[in-house]
């Protein structure tokens, strides 16, 4: 009984292995089709957020702590006028941006931001890539870990300048 037992051992096993196979095939397949609607779901966010920037005129950015680098949505760097093949700015040349007297008070609230997890807004003067001068509300808030640790900041600025004022450019 034992060596018939042996004997089929291994068929039992190779069915075993090709349902198993046959399940994992299917599982992914539908893992495929729910990753394809998240991607369409993200394309259909990424847009929307697109033209309600344009439209709201406002833009977004995120300050990575780790590496200093912010990270501008198109509104935002259309704003500065700078060109996207540019990158991201790391934050010391983002604050640079700011008219300077507006400078100390910006590089205050990132630091206790950064310092503290205190979140912010102010209004200030951007100086674009051109040498306009943008009114904007900036405001900040923190990205906390489990550790209570700051991770970043997600922001975003509102352009404050009037019809008039944007003709002008």
């Amino acid at each position: 009984m034992l060596g018939v037992l042996l004997e089929y051992f291994s068929y039992f096993l190779a069915l075993f292995l090709v349902l198993v196979i046959a399940y994992m095939a299917v599982r992914l397949r539908s893992l495929r089709v729910d990753l394809q609607a998240a991607r369409l779901d993200l394309e259909r966010c990424q847009l929307t957020l697109e033209i309600s920037e344009d439209v709201g005129r406002f833009g977004s950015w995120h300050l990575d702590a780790r590496s200093n680098t912010v990270k501008w949505s198109d509104y935002v760097f259309d704003m500065h006028e700078r060109r996207h093949s540019l990158g991201h700015p790391l934050l010391e040349n983002a604050i640079h941006y700011y008219h300077p007297d507006d400078r100390p008070m910006v590089q205050e609230a990132v630091s206790r931001a950064l310092d503290e997890g205190v979140d912010f807004e102010f209004r200030a003067r951007i100086l674009t890539e051109n040498g306009n001068d943008l009114p904007v509300l900036a405001r900040g808030t923190c990205q906390i870990g489990g550790d209570g640790a700051v991770l970043g900041i997600f922001g975003c600025f509102v352009d404050l300048s009037t019809p008039e004022e944007r003709k002008l450019k």
